[in-house]
């Protein structure tokens, strides 16, 4: 047995890291360009998945067809969305009219936490609200905020474009596929690659889609229940968050407890919101939704948590939302060919990608 001349693999891995740095470099600097087309191709996904689902609700024994399928799933799509514009626009306005409560009763908050700090730790210096937005530099914040929510406004026409041209473009691309390749034996190999990212992409973009529903629902139906104000809002932002592996659940349990404890000044009812969404996304994301997605999504937690660091530093929170379903698809594309198997065996969680 030959083994091949180090020269070659030195030439290889060499060439491998330029491929990497030139791939990174075009990610940042097209981001504005490719957010838009990857956001658009991620709801194309959802809505093809929830296409599908409507297909097996037979009504007279038969499934509706697929363009009505498709349709329906459109109009749900859109619906959400209208329902989700409202619900931001209109708890913008009531936040800044209760803005002055809420910093009376942090200053409250403050005392208290200086009371036990001088007690526990015999703290002199006491915490102040002006020594808190020194130190978080709120205005820098808020303004990282602001141009955040700017691009995802001016994004929203651009994303649904690509949309529309991402579900058209399913139509004549059988067609296209055929002529690319005449040989008939990888004419069918690739399908079948095609196929397999495609359904194991939209399963994981749907069960991900209904647990963040379930979980977004429970959050707002215990703050609802609780009197907790924003809690709409909320509930949506625990909806979103929840696509973000990890982070997210944090998000969703901690924003939630601390806009409890700021309206009411009552650390008990914080302590009963942070325990009720903490025992919710502890339960479901270690047992119903392992279940649903079962071998769907099997990366390796650590390479999900270095994903969600990298592409969050690539794209922002575009590429964190983006982090997992982008490394699903890289791991079962590798997987397909002989020489980059050993990378998606070593993405994987339990060694098995077939």
């Amino acid at each position: 047995m030959t083994t091949p001349p180090s020269g070659t693999n030195i030439f290889s891995v060499a060439t491998s890291l330029i491929i990497l740095a030139v791939t990174v470099y075009f990610l940042v600097i097209g981001k504005d360009v490719l957010i838009p087309l990857v956001l658009g191709i991620f709801i194309a996904y959802l809505l093809v998945a929830l296409s599908h689902l409507i297909e097996r609700v037979k009504v007279a024994g038969r499934p509706p067809p697929g363009w009505l399928s498709l349709t329906l799933a459109i109009v749900f799509f859109l619906l959400f969305l209208t329902a989700m514009v409202q619900v931001i626009a209109g708890n913008v306005a009531d936040a800044v009219a209760a803005s002055p409560q809420y910093q009376a009763r942090l200053e409250a908050v403050l005392e208290q936490v200086n009371a036990l700090l001088a007690s526990v730790v015999n703290r002199k210096e006491p915490l102040t609200l002006t020594a808190i937005m020194q130190q978080l530099d709120l205005s820098a914040a808020a303004a990282k905020f602001a141009g955040a929510l700017q691009t995802v406004v001016g994004n929203t026409f651009e994303i649904l474009l690509y949309l529309v041209f991402v579900l058209l473009e399913r139509r004549s691309f059988d067609l296209k596929l055929s002529a690319m390749f005449p040989d008939q034996a990888r004419e069918k190999r690739l399908r079948e690659i095609l196929l397999e990212i495609g359904r194991r992409t939209e399963k994981y973009v749907l069960i991900k889609t209904v647990i963040s529903l379930i979980i977004g629902a429970i959050t707002y139906v215990t703050l609802a229940a609780v009197g907790v104000d924003f809690a709409a809002f909320l509930g949506l932002l625990a909806f979103l968050a929840n696509y973000i592996p990890y982070l997210g659940s944090a998000v969703g349990i901690v924003a939630p407890t601390i806009v409890a404890l700021l309206q009411t000044g009552e650390w008990s009812l914080a302590a009963v919101v942070m325990g009720v969404l903490a025992a919710t996304h502890a339960l479901i994301g270690n047992v119903l939704e392992p279940r649903m997605m079962g071998r769907s999504l099997n990366l390796s937690p650590l390479l999900m948590v270095v994903a969600l660091a990298v592409w969050g530093s690539i794209w922002g929170v575009a590429g964190m939302l983006l982090s997992v379903p982008l490394m699903v698809m890289a791991m079962i594309t590798l997987a397909q060919f002989p020489k980059t198997r050993p990378i998606a065996v070593f993405m994987s969680e339990n060694g098995e990608v077939n």
